[in-house]
């Protein structure tokens, strides 16, 4: 079997996948989708209580590694606005990061090599997580249920619709932060607004905290290093002559190494205690620890150059050396053994607008698969 002999099959899942969007950990058809087809093939499927993880094995004709393959399964709570054919058909749910198009090309390259079992070198594992999306993780508890176990190599790819169809992009070391969030309380005393000497005011201190944090990245972070702090959110009062007694502010920060997520933690602390005592006002600080970064493994990004090369030429293999600030987890397979994370370019024509992921036009273009598919069955088979 070849990628072009099933192609069509993987594009009519794809587009099934697409109009039947399931968010996190309610990826129930989707995932039995998945399992029938594996079973089909004769890969041994394993299930999960209590999560609609899938897990494929399949043992080759030839002595070798064990590797791993990942695709994420879950769509993201947006309306589509494509007017695709195949649009969504679920309100309020759409496949806007291209987990549809991860889990055909997965499933795909699981067919393919099913087929030529002779020709493959030790050990696949297919691993189809729920979750991705939204910081809930479906990778961790996989990953503590020993899916990694004896895994020596484990790969993913993740689309990116404003890079050419026909590249791939990836970066050396870390190519995606540390995904963490904080919440910051402040408590002041409430009062009447025409009396503001009798009250702490919490939107000022609150206003001011906001200013006071965007120099952390300018003024407490070397400039070579990356660092994010965002203030998302500024809840504050009730009505307008009235004087707020408590602000909440909620953060998304983001970093690339341990000591700049600790520094990022400690200063937010710093200036929150600094600003809220010199006002006579008290705080509450919780930090949140989200998905880790992704390390791409030297190992690994040698295997993925090899695997791409020959295929795209190597003007179409973009090697990037500027991380991504966003989260992944698959930064829990990676921890674990050696791996690799790359876009795969899907943009649609130049004559068409391209948009970026999570947005409710985005679209990607379907010849990205058989590129996907042959990259990680290159990946497999020169094991």
């Amino acid at each position: 079997m070849t990628v072009e002999q099933i192609l069509p099959q993987v594009i009519a899942w794809r587009r099934q996948l697409h109009m039947h969007p399931e968010i996190a950990n309610e990826e129930v058809q989707t995932s039995q989708l998945v399992a029938q087809v594996l079973e089909e093939a004769g890969i041994q499927v394993t299930r999960y209580p209590d999560s609609t993880a899938v897990v494929g094995t399949l043992v080759g004709g030839r002595p070798g590694r064990t590797i791993a393959l990942r695709a994420d399964m879950d769509a993201l709570p947006v309306q589509e606005e494509t007017g695709l054919e195949f649009c969504s058909q679920v309100p309020g749910k759409m496949h806007a990061c291209g987990h549809d198009m991860h889990v055909s090309i997965l499933v795909g390259v699981a067919s393919v090599l099913a087929a030529r079992r002779d020709e493959v070198p030790g050990t696949v594992k297919f691993i189809f997580q729920p979750a991705e999306e939204g910081g809930q993780s479906g990778a961790l508890p996989l990953v503590e249920a020993g899916v990694m176990e004896g895994v020596e190599k484990v790969f993913a790819l993740h689309m990116q619709p404003e890079l050419p169809t026909g590249q791939i992009s990836v970066t050396p070391g870390y190519c995606t932060s540390n995904s963490d969030g904080a919440v910051i309380t402040v408590i002041g005393k409430g009062g009447h607004g025409a009396h503001p000497e009798g009250a702490v005011d919490a939107i000022v201190i609150g206003a001011e905290i906001v200013g006071a944090l965007q120099t952390i990245t300018s003024r407490s972070l070397a400039a070579q290093e990356a660092g994010v702090v965002t203030v998302g959110t500024f809840h504050a009062g009730t009505v307008r002559n009235i004087i707020a007694e408590q602000a909440q502010l909620q953060l998304s920060l983001r970093s690339l190494t341990k000591e700049t997520q600790q520094l990022l933690k400690d200063r937010i602390e710093q200036i929150v205690q600094g600003i809220t005592a010199a006002y006579g006002a008290t705080y509450k600080y919780d930090y949140l620890y989200g998905y880790p970064a992704v390390y791409n493994h030297e190992e690994a990004l040698k295997e993925l150059l090899a695997a791409a090369k020959p295929l795209l030429g190597e003007e179409n293999v973009v090697v990037n050396p500027r991380a991504s600030m966003v989260g992944e987890d698959f930064a829990y397979y990676a921890q674990k053994a050696p791996g690799v994370l790359f876009w795969l370019g899907a943009r649609v024509p130049a004559d068409q607008p391209a948009y970026p992921l999570h947005n409710p036009k985005v679209q990607f273009n379907e010849d990205a698969i058989p590129i996907g598919m042959q990259i990680m069955l290159n990946i497999v088979l020169n094991g």
